[in-house]
């Protein structure tokens, strides 16, 4: 096995030498903008195939310290993208320090012909600050490092380099032969013909007006329920990685020096979906109402507040939720699939993100799950989460990836089955559950659990014999107190002649209702 691994590496290198030999770069056009808090490197190349055959590949390379911080890389013929992947192992006779990644043309280049391709590298971390530690109220100076010329295992017959600054405060640049500073820009316009691996440091210190807005870690939870939304929740750590703040801290120095905050940033703004709502921004200590949300049409944009200016080198984190609607995110797909079509990171702005988790909680009870991502590196695991009335759990994708800018916010899929009885599974469960609650309740109430009969059992059982006892001769005294207050009342009336005559009839039916309570009376004392 290591000796086929052996094997591949060196056809790959000579594969790359090969095509190193022939193609030769006529002319490079060289274009570093560092206007934002990472730098986009742009190379416009006129390239010539000199080989005795057609060629489909070309090599670009960068050095590690920027290969390594390489966020995006594109290589476009007449705006279309070609496909890119880097080398295991750089071309012969690169210098040391060099990473090289091999682009694949979608239509072969000539024999003697020639081709236009850019070149487009988006780095992060690249710059520098000097000093490293400020006061408040100083300005920051960053530094940044670059090779002047095209880093290529091709011969380069013209090129330039351009570096696009924030600011036209530049304190010193390198080399300085050949160069030329005119207002927020440094030129080097004709840097004449280089054989293949050119190398000479480029370095220029300068003003840098913007925060560096660095999250070093997001964990976006997506959680997806059938009965009518989608849950998104956001936990952020934030981190000013500009030149770190030294000394006192001043709000009142703060609030009134508006150009002493170029190095420190109150808050982040993000843009979300026109039909987000339910929004929440909470941290550690508790909800935070210093935000500010806008709707319209085409989006929701929140300004987040943060509890404290972030000075330099300062950190926070909170958390940001918010949810959408199904429709618009959850399509149909034909034999009963069904599709989440998401954003992958952040949509705050002027943001870059050290690492990246995005976590897609599926109903329980999904099946059939595949994911349609946007990048080759994003890497893919599986968890389960717990929630309300689970049983199994529900099934969550996590998708790692590390460096990430805002123009990788790119939309992703997940396609999965889910049936309506899955989606019943939850209520049906909770009517059991209640149901058999109250079943368990009634049969209680009609059995007896006693296990023993003790003499206390018995006492209880005389005493409320007893009080039974003594409520039905309460009654049934009560009831022939009234029948012989009747016979009183028959008993007086007697003396006018109407009511003598009708008293024998009287007495018989009350002496008929008494009766019967007697024997009650006598049957109940018994």
């Amino acid at each position: 096995m290591s000796r086929l691994c052996t094997v591949l590496v060196l056809a790959a290198c000579l594969v790359a030498s090969a095509a190193a030999a022939d193609f030769v770069v006529e002319n490079a056009s060289r274009r570093i903008n560092l206007k934002n808090t990472w730098a986009k490197a742009i190379d416009t190349l006129k390239a010539k195939n000199t080989g005795g055959s057609d060629l489909s590949n070309f090599v670009v390379c960068y050095p590690e310290s920027i290969a390594s911080r390489i966020a995006v890389l594109k290589v476009l013929i007449k705006k279309e993208k070609q496909e890119v992947a880097p080398l295991q192992q750089a071309p012969q006779g690169a210098p040391a320090g060099v990473s090289c990644y091999q682009a694949t043309f979608k239509s072969t280049v000539k024999k003697g012909a020639t081709v236009d391709l850019d070149v487009v590298a988006t780095v992060t971390g690249v710059f520098k600050p000097n000093p490293a530690k400020i006061a408040q109220g100083e300005k920051q100076y960053v530094e940044y490092y670059d090779n002047l010329y095209l880093l290529s295992p091709y011969e380069v017959t013209e090129q330039s380099s351009t570096v696009l600054l924030p600011t036209s405060d530049v304190r010193s640049f390198s080399p300085q032969d050949g160069g030329s500073k005119s207002g927020s820009k440094v030129s080097y316009a004709a840097l004449g013909k280089q054989g293949p691996w050119a190398v000479q440091q480029l370095k220029v210190h300068f003003h840098h007006d913007k925060p560096f807005k660095r999250v070093n870690s997001l964990v976006r939870e997506i959680e997806v329920s059938h009965w009518g939304n989608i849950y998104v929740e956001e936990t952020y750590e934030i981190q000013n990685a500009g030149s770190q703040h030294t000394g006192k801290f001043s709000r009142l120095t703060y609030a009134h020096s508006p150009d002493g905050k170029t190095n420190s940033f109150p808050d982040v703004k993000a843009h979300l979906p026109a039909a987000a709502h339910s929004l929440y921004y909470k941290d550690i200590i508790g909800n935070i109402s210093s935000s500010d949300t806008t709707h319209t049409s085409r989006e929701t944009l929140i300004e987040v507040r943060l509890r404290y200016p972030l000075m330099g080198g300062w950190k926070t984190d909170f958390t940001l939720g918010y949810s959408v609607p199904l429709e618009g995110f959850l399509y149909r797909r034909p034999k009963g699939k069904l599709r989440l079509l998401m954003d992958l990171s952040t949509s705050f702005d002027d943001v870059w993100v050290e690492q990246l988790t995005t976590r897609v909680v599926l109903p329980e009870g999904a099946k059939h799950i595949k994911a349609t991502l946007p990048f080759a590196d994003i890497q893919q695991s599986w968890d389960k989460k717990f929630t309300y009335l689970d049983t199994a759990g529900r099934p969550v994708l996590v998708l790692s990836k590390s460096n990430v800018v805002p123009e990788q916010n790119k939309p992703f899929a997940v396609d999965y089955s889910f049936t309506f009885t899955g989606m019943m599974r939850e209520p049906l469960l909770l009517i059991s559950v209640f149901a058999a609650f109250f079943a368990a309740v009634a049969l209680y109430n009609r059995l007896d659990f006693t296990i023993t009969r003790d003499e206390k059992w018995q006492e209880g059982q005389a005493h409320d014999k007893a009080l039974g006892l003594i409520q039905s001769l309460t009654e049934y005294w009560d009831r022939e107190a009234d029948v012989l207050d009747r016979l009183v009342r028959l008993a007086h009336s007697i003396s006018n002649r109407p009511s003598a005559d009708a008293a024998p009839a009287s007495r018989q039916a009350l002496e008929a209702e008494l009766r019967p309570l007697d024997e009650q009376v006598g049957h109940a004392a018994v």
